[in-house]
């Protein structure tokens, strides 16, 4: 992939903002870094409400505060020892990765259109940023600036279920997009249904850096002290079988969304890609522990996700999967409930010689619209050696 010395380009990022999820952050610092190929300035900006945990947890009533001090029925303690303070202390492990390593400009959405006057364009992706089902998906149609400035790289829609008190808005948005460049063919597929444009489909942010770039802002977690690990990072619910699993294979298992392990849980993000990087076996449900897993080479099984119930939409965003794993013909490594969560030899690593060709092929793909839809493409750009 070629880089560029640039000319002046500011870029405004809109991204799903939060110090919650591993994906979340990473995606986000892979799309700001690919842009900074291309533009002197990438700005993520937040424009959703702040919801750092240890910060918005604290504006109590009087009698919240009555209850800290005095430890009323173990309040404190309770709270502390509990989920609100094993959450606290992972989110400020997240937020840390991200004011290191992100540039972010917090804006209201009622200044917003005269903040954009700053930028030559703004960039919307990659993440669930056109989930219907989220309530904060209207702005990533980026309304407040001129079209001729609304991109999108890789974004994801993640359903095929347009709401019906959705279905004029989110036509319109998809119209009033300069250019539109979705994750998932399925969501490709959706768009040409309901709007008669054609969508490209690219790869995730993430997997346009190369396995080094992410080792380079990685770290061993405070928890390793040795041995090999079965990693497990499940967003919904996490299949009791892999136990069993773990112990005919012989290895301990590492759950990092294990609350009752808090060293586990508050894994930090750069910890999160360090902890993949070393495994020996990953099972995931995750569409980044899949993404990292590749990238790293680790040996790796997917799960049908489980949500909290019959018909929970987290069990119905199969389709970013599916395209993931169709790159690389790896999609015998998926599995699910009717399988007992098995694949034959896991530990038996994937043909990876086919990663490199398709990650050539992708990453010059998304360069070449890159380039083009930023008006790079008059082979003025110089090279850096």
């Amino acid at each position: 992939m070629r880089e560029s010395v640039t000319r002046g380009i500011r870029i405004a990022k809109f991204t799903m903002d939060a110090y919650a999820n591993y994906g979340n952050v990473l995606q986000n610092y892979a799309l700001q870094q690919v842009l900074l190929r291309y533009a002197n300035e990438v700005d993520t900006i937040w424009t959703q409400p702040y919801n750092f945990l240890p910060e918005i947890w604290w504006k109590w009533c009087w009698k919240e505060y009555i209850k800290w001090l005095i430890n009323w029925r173990n309040y404190r303690t309770e709270m502390m020892n509990g989920h609100i303070g094993r959450e606290m202390a992972r989110q400020v492990k997240i937020r840390d990765f991200s004011n290191r390593y992100i540039s972010y400009h917090r804006v209201n959405l009622d200044t917003l259109s005269n903040k954009m006057k700053l930028y030559d364009y703004c960039v919307v992706g990659s993440d669930q940023v056109w989930n219907p089902h989220f309530g904060n998906y209207h702005q990533f149609f980026l309304g407040f600036a001129p079209e001729e400035k609304r991109l999108s790289y890789a974004a994801s829609i993640s359903t095929m279920e347009i709401p019906a008190k959705e279905h004029d808005f989110f036509v319109q948005g998809l119209k009033g997009m300069k250019t539109l460049s979705v994750r998932e063919q399925a969501g490709a597929d959706l768009i040409e249904q309901l709007t008669g444009r054609k969508a490209e489909v690219h790869v995730d942010p993430t997997l346009l850096l190369t396995a080094d770039e992410w080792r380079s802002v990685s770290r061993r977690p405070t928890w390793y002290h040795g041995g090999e690990y079965l990693l497990t990072y499940f967003l919904g619910r996490r299949p009791a079988q892999i136990d069993a699993i773990a112990k005919e294979l012989g290895l301990e298992v590492v759950n990092l969304l294990d609350e009752d392990v808090y060293e586990h849980y508050v894994t930090g993000v750069d910890e999160f890609l360090w902890a993949i990087d070393h495994a020996s076996l990953v099972y995931t449900d995750s569409f980044h522990g899949s993404v990292f897993s590749i990238l790293f080479q680790t040996p790796f099984v997917v799960c049908d996700r489980l949500g909290t119930g019959k018909g929970d939409a987290s069990e119905k965003m199969g389709s970013r999967l599916d395209t993931l794993l169709g790159y690389f013909g790896f999609q015998q490594r998926r599995t699910n409930e009717s399988k007992d969560y098995r694949i034959e030899n896991p530990l038996q690593p994937p043909a990876w010689e086919r990663c490199e060709p398709v990650l050539a092929r992708e990453r010059a793909r998304s360069d070449e619209y890159l380039r083009r839809v930023l008006g790079l493409n008059d082979g003025c750009l110089e090279k850096r050696l």
